[in-house]
């Protein structure tokens, strides 16, 4: 039997979406490949109430970091758990955090780690995992004979759910991280007031064909009305239009939402990267050869100060 172990996000103490998609997989490949226990590891207090309801939890742990935004740290405990533990096979939705500490893991433990995977099999020779290359153009399936590995999921990953009913009795525990004393945090800004954008649900993009940042009013209150974060393209934030937390795309924010609604944006290779894991695209655009069209789900073609407005009178009439 083998334990497994996943590594959770969590906001104000409420699991975020992706990670209650990752507890679903836990609960699911728990139950089709045999592991005995699955240890739930994050990096706020969440209640054991809310992991109950998946099976075969054991045990959730509180990693303490003394400095959250200093990502080097040392994984000493977090290390001699597993080993105690005896966990073999990790798997986490990436984020800069868990890529920093899943990295030293990985080489603590001599296993291997497969990023930006999309989807896990489990077959006769061992197991299949399809990843994401190329900036999501196009997919890989590498084959694993180890029985021992470490996973970092992309945020639009699949899977199959099995019918797996049953609750968990789960223990609470924490461990806390040595410090780097090699690095020191001078400053932290926190971000506030915003839905950040690897969370949202909904993210309505913009670009260089609102001409001029005091044209973006539009793009916030559509925002606000659908309950949904903002997002910008490289131009724009290279223009200082927008912030450059906003700025989604290759070297941007890597986004996965239920539903990305771009609008003045061309449809370059670099914002594709950023935003090929939302599941519908809907793209506003007043030139109908712009290439984002072939990427898109559904699109309008019309200026982008018609459209909106229209949009958004719609949207508050219902």
């Amino acid at each position: 039997m083998k334990n497994l172990a996943i590594f959770i996000d969590s906001k104000n103490g409420l699991i975020t979406e992706s990670s209650k998609r990752l507890l679903d997989f836990a609960s699911n490949w728990s139950f089709q490949n045999g592991s005995e226990s699955i240890y739930v590891y994050g990096f706020e207090l969440v209640s054991s109430d809310m992991l109950s309801t998946y099976s075969s939890i054991k045990q959730y742990t509180h990693i303490k970091i003394p400095d959250l935004v200093n990502h080097s740290q040392v994984i000493t405990p977090l290390l001699e758990e597993i080993q105690q533990k005896g966990i073999s096979q990790f798997f986490y939705v990436k984020s800069l955090l868990m890529d920093t500490i899943a990295s030293s893991l990985a080489n603590k433990l001599a296993i291997p780690l497969i990023s930006n995977v999309l989807k896990v099999e489990k077959v006769s020779a061992g197991f299949h995992m399809t990843k994401s290359i190329f900036s999501g153009k196009a997919t890989l399936t590498t084959e694993i004979k180890s029985e021992s590995f470490l996973v970092a999921f992309s945020k639009s990953f699949s899977m199959e759910l099995l019918s797996n009913p049953g609750n968990s009795s789960v223990g609470q525990t924490e461990i806390t991280l040595g410090k780097d004393i090699q690095n020191k945090l001078i400053e932290n800004h926190p971000l506030t007031g915003s839905i950040p954008l690897p969370d949202a649900a909904i993210v309505v993009g913009a670009g260089r064909g609102f001409k001029d940042p005091s044209n973006w009013g539009i793009v916030e209150d559509l925002a606000k009305e659908l309950g949904a974060a903002t997002a910008c393209s490289k131009p724009v934030s290279d223009l200082n239009w927008r912030p450059h937390h906003e700025h989604v795309g290759q070297t941007g924010v890597k986004i996965a939402p239920k539903l990305y609604i771009a609008c003045g944006i061309s449809g370059a290779i670099q914002h594709l990267a950023g935003v090929n894991g939302s599941r519908k695209i809907v793209v506003i655009n007043n030139d109908p050869e712009a290439p984002f069209f072939k990427h898109a789900d559904y699109g309008i073609v019309g200026d982008v100060f018609d459209v909106l407005p229209r949009l958004l009178n719609k949207l508050k009439s219902h």
